[in-house]
């Protein structure tokens, strides 16, 4: 380590345990499960008209014109529709990704990033989110990828208790950290529990 890292890991502090991102690995090749859910759905993939809903029920977290641009530059999202309407998506990148200033995420040929997954409240605890995904998996593995990697923050316990279920495997973890809890610094990558 040297003198300025030493100095930095002195001055800086973790944030909480939501600014733990948790990156899962999931081989393909291992069998997927992918049952139907309890509730009948219609399996499609989005479109450019599907954008404004995608982003709604995500929160706007990403602006319209990224996502549109993302679709035209081969990212996929698979939605469950129900009555018309999006009841479950599972958004999936396969080139480089850039999940933070400090990171961006290199893919090699062969693997795919798990950007986003959502399931609507009321469909929720049916089995939904574990069906899209393993669709998506299948999906992926059919087309020759090998390995599918994911992200979430280290409290959403939900989210990785599906992803658990479905296979994958933690691979790196990152704690957020500010200098003088203020200013922005590389995240420190730590140890991964299995």
């Amino acid at each position: 380590m040297t003198a300025l890292d030493r100095i930095i890991e002195r001055l800086t502090s973790s944030v909480d345990t939501v600014d733990s991102w948790v990156e899962f690995a999931r081989d393909l090749h291992a069998p997927i499960a992918c049952h139907p859910p309890a509730i009948a759905f219609r399996r499609r993939w989005a479109g450019k008209a599907d954008i404004m809903e995608i982003a709604a029920l995500e929160g706007f977290a990403k602006e319209i014109d990224v996502m549109t641009r993302s679709l035209r530059h081969g990212d996929r999202c698979l939605l469950l529709e129900r009555d018309g309407r999006i009841g479950a998506f599972a958004w999936v990148a396969f080139r480089d990704y850039r999940l933070a200033i400090w990171r961006t995420l290199h893919l090699p040929a062969g693997v795919a990033y798990l950007v986003y997954i959502f399931v609507r409240p009321e469909f929720r605890r049916n089995g939904v989110g574990s069906y899209i995904l393993g669709s998506l998996m299948q999906h992926l593995r059919d087309r020759g990828y090998t390995r599918l990697i994911s992200g979430m923050y280290a409290d959403w316990s939900p989210s990785i208790d599906m992803h658990r279920k479905a296979g994958f495997q933690p691979s790196k973890k990152f704690i957020k950290r500010k200098l003088l809890r203020i200013i922005p610094v590389p995240p420190k990558e730590m140890e991964v529990e299995t």
